[in-house]
């Protein structure tokens, strides 16, 4: 992947970015799971103790990452953690099973056990050299994000490059913070700004026989990176050569997901790009223009034919009874096609 000779050559420079995963059940997924594990470094969080075994299990043990089994939250305290028919809904909340039993499946979200969970916070694991830092983080904790958020709002603001967030448009557990909420938390108080959102809808339970594919928007995933206004300031805190580490990193976090335009767009802006040295500033944008070329029959695209395909598309769009989803965050590279 030419992706990966972009990361060789960063790690080259600098080092390896580092990501934290907080609800790592089933391990790391897009986009990290697609790059070369030398160029990644993982810490994953998981309070199901069967699952934080099976991790620590599958874990390359050339790669430099490790298993936290407790949970994240706000404050440093033990609390019962609800394990759910299927384990990835398992949540600290309960499951909003009154607006759940509206939709097919909803038994998955039936508790069958509780157990006492030991949580930490961000900020207190770091301050205590109990945890690695990190550059970029991924939160799927089912309806716990904001407490995570605010246990680790000194370290995150300061530090975190970018976020991709589990976010809910409907209390499928009861008392949850929705999106709204986050994002008001993250823009404000973390200084991250909104870049792209994939979106999951469900279908009410009905007798219908066919009909429109999508049903109501629930939840999504909501990706934050840190923008380039505000870039030059956020950079001064550092010292030069941490100020260029963390510039790499945010690069290396938007090539991963696709948007290139954003690290041509710091690498190009002199009063942020001067950390990085003139010869390897160059050399990275022209990898990124190899890693940009594909295939297009039209500069613009074409609005019949995508109206046609998109058509046909949606008879053979995937339905888990009812529940589809619109796709990835970002863009993803197929061979010489982006999707």
């Amino acid at each position: 992947m030419k992706i990966n000779s972009i990361y060789s050559y960063i790690k080259s420079i600098s080092r390896s970015i580092s990501v934290l995963d907080i609800g790592a059940s089933g391990g790391i997924g897009w986009p990290w799971n697609e790059l070369n594990k030398d160029f990644v470094d993982l810490i994953l969080v998981e309070p199901d103790p069967d699952e934080a075994v099976r991790l620590e299990n599958k874990l390359n043990k050339t790669q430099k990452s490790f298993v936290v089994p407790i949970a994240f939250w706000n404050e440093q305290k033990s609390i019962i953690f609800n394990l759910n028919k299927s384990r990835a809904t398992s949540s600290i909340l309960n499951s909003n099973l009154t607006f759940l039993n509206q939709f097919s499946d909803s038994d998955r979200f039936n508790t069958e056990k509780k157990i006492k969970v030991e949580c930490k916070t961000i900020d207190y694991l770091i301050e205590n050299n109990q945890m690695p830092q990190f550059d970029f983080a991924k939160i799927d904790i089912q309806g716990g994000e904001l407490a995570v958020l605010k246990g680790g709002k000194n370290y995150i603001q300061a530090n975190v490059v970018g976020l991709e967030i589990e976010v809910e448009f409907a209390e499928i557990y009861t008392n949850q913070p929705l999106f709204a909420e986050i994002d008001v938390f993250v823009r404000n108080s973390l200084g991250l700004e909104l870049w792209d959102i994939s979106k999951a809808h469900w279908k009410y339970l009905n007798d219908l026989k066919s009909g429109p594919n999508k049903g109501r928007l629930i939840f999504g995933n909501a990706l934050y990176l840190r923008p380039l206004e505000g870039l030059e300031k956020w950079l001064k805190g550092f010292s030069d050569k941490k100020a260029s580490e963390k510039l790499l990193m945010l690069i290396s976090t938007s090539l991963a997901y696709g948007f290139l335009d954003y690290a041509s767009a710091i690498l190009n802006n002199t009063s942020i790009s001067k950390y990085i040295l003139n010869k390897d500033r160059k050399e990275i944008l022209l990898k990124i223009n190899s890693f940009s070329k594909g295939f297009g029959l039209f500069k613009n695209g074409n609005n019949f034919l995508f109206k046609v395909f998109h058509t046909l598309a949606s008879f053979f769009r995937p339905s888990d009874n009812g529940r589809i989803s619109d796709g990835i965050l970002g863009s993803k590279n197929k061979g010489p096609f982006w999707i």
